[in-house]
């Protein structure tokens, strides 16, 4: 009885709006769905509104009932020839992959020539030119963008399916999305291997084993990226095989391999050099340093990560720059230049917040929290440490948890508590020998010989 009193243009979005396989949608989806202006959708959703066909579920979104989805579903296959529903799929696949590149460029400019080339749509999409809004849009659509993808990789759109993927790579990594993240490249492997694009299929176990790291999975993490390596190696691709071997030398420093992990960074630098991309040079020699830093090589540690971080300010890359900056703050701290530490330190505070980067937050709160304690700033100290702990155990990130944890029973070893201390020295020995990361093995091991001691 409702949809009978509707008018054509209410009725014809009603049915398509059934087609949307995410959870809402907003104006600008209704918009590609039905090949209407925005001010048309808004009035056309005001009025399935009305007639309680839809319902608000925030401001300018709508949602429909399952059974009301079934029926508009069944409406279009009766009302809408096949040709005419492909279409209106087809206009709102391209309008989220087309906004989400956009956001992407807005935030992640650095990054524009890894990311797939996508089209101009024939609809208006919303303003995602600044970061604030770009960020606000990628992660208000987080819930329906995983949908959208599975749909069109599961219903004949794989290569919408493997953009949306490849294009929404970094942002699910950065900002700690790592269950959506694992679904999204999931669909992009397999669309890529039913269009037989192995370099898509490359750049998929890339992100895969990236957050098998992130989880400290490194044994799954090393496996996805000799994939990627040879599949890379298998079609000439030098940025491929650079990325893969960038991220295996990350496995191996992970582990305590410093000498293997120096030699892969080694040979990504000059694949990268080659092909004339200086996100990935910069990005390389930011490992670099690090893996310098940890042999007490502070010099050319600190040369590195110089050149990392001018490469990325002149490229835009701010989580980049960010990165570095921690890695200046802590080589400048290893050498006691304590309050050059902190104002490296802070700013790459200021720069992963401003990026929505909580592993880098979480890494910077930590080594401001040693900074704080070397100097004497034990109550500054156990308040860095504790919020970089708990960031880390929001993302899952258990090597990032022994290093916070390690970090409190440092300060409370200072403070006089060695029983506090080895509780929390304990609880991070017990995850760097469950995970391999020999590192914050050895740094527990030795709080706690400190804390018997004591």
């Amino acid at each position: 009885w409702s949809y009978q009193h509707l008018d054509a243009d209410a009725a014809h979005a009603f049915r398509l709006l059934g087609l949307h396989p995410g959870p809402d949608f907003g104006r600008f989806a209704a918009a590609a769905l039905t090949a209407a202006t925005p001010d048309q959708a808004r009035e056309a959703l005001a009025k399935l509104a009305c007639a309680h066909l839809i319902e608000s579920a925030s401001p300018d979104r709508y949602c429909m009932h399952d059974l009301l989805r079934a029926y508009a579903s069944e409406l279009a296959a009766t009302h809408d020839n096949d040709h005419d529903r492909n279409a209106a799929l087809t206009r709102m696949f391209d309008h989220y992959l087309h906004t989400a590149a956009s956001a992407m460029d807005t935030l992640y400019p650095a990054e524009r020539h890894r990311r797939p080339a996508v089209s101009p749509t024939v609809t208006p999409g919303p303003a995602v030119t600044e970061p604030a809004q770009a960020r606000a849009w990628l992660d208000d659509q987080r819930a329906v963008l995983i949908p959208v993808a599975a749909h069109a990789a599961e219903q004949g759109w794989p290569g919408h399916a493997m953009r949306l993927g490849l294009t929404l790579a970094r942002h699910l990594e950065v900002g700690g999305y790592l269950p959506e993240a694992v679904i999204l490249h999931r669909y992009v492997c397999g669309a890529a291997r039913k269009t037989g694009d192995r370099a898509a299929e490359a750049v998929a176990h890339v992100s895969l084993g990236i957050i098998d790291g992130m989880q400290s999975r490194y044994d799954q993490a090393a496996a996805h990226f000799e994939q990627s390596l040879a599949m890379s190696r298998e079609i000439g691709d030098r940025i491929g095989q650079a990325r893969a071997l960038c991220c295996l030398g990350n496995i191996h420093a992970s582990q305590g391999r410093y000498d293997p992990a120096a030699g892969q960074y080694q040979q990504a630098l000059a694949l990268f050099r080659k092909a004339a991309d200086r996100l990935g040079q910069a990005r390389v020699l930011d490992n670099l340093g690090m893996v310098d830093r940890i042999r007490g090589r502070y010099p050319q540690s600190l040369s590195h990560h110089r050149q990392a971080l001018t490469l990325q300010r002149e490229i835009g890359d701010r989580q980049g720059e960010a990165r570095a900056a921690f890695h200046l703050g802590a080589t400048y701290r290893r050498q006691g230049r304590f309050d050059m530490a902190a104002t490296h330190l802070r700013a790459s505070l200021a720069h992963s917040r401003e990026v929505g980067d909580p592993d880098g937050e979480a890494m910077s709160l930590s080594e401001l929290g040693v900074v704080e304690a070397a100097q004497g700033r034990r109550k500054q100290a156990v308040e860095h440490h504790s919020q970089a702990l708990d960031l880390w155990r929001k993302t899952g990130n258990r090597s990032g948890e022994a290093v916070g944890l390690n970090g409190l029973g440092e300060v409370l070893l200072g403070a006089g508590q060695p029983e506090d201390a080895r509780v929390r020295l304990n609880a991070a020995l017990v995850i760097a020998l469950q995970i391999g990361d020999k590192y914050e093995a050895a740094r527990a091991h030795s709080g706690l010989g400190q804390a018997c001691q004591a």
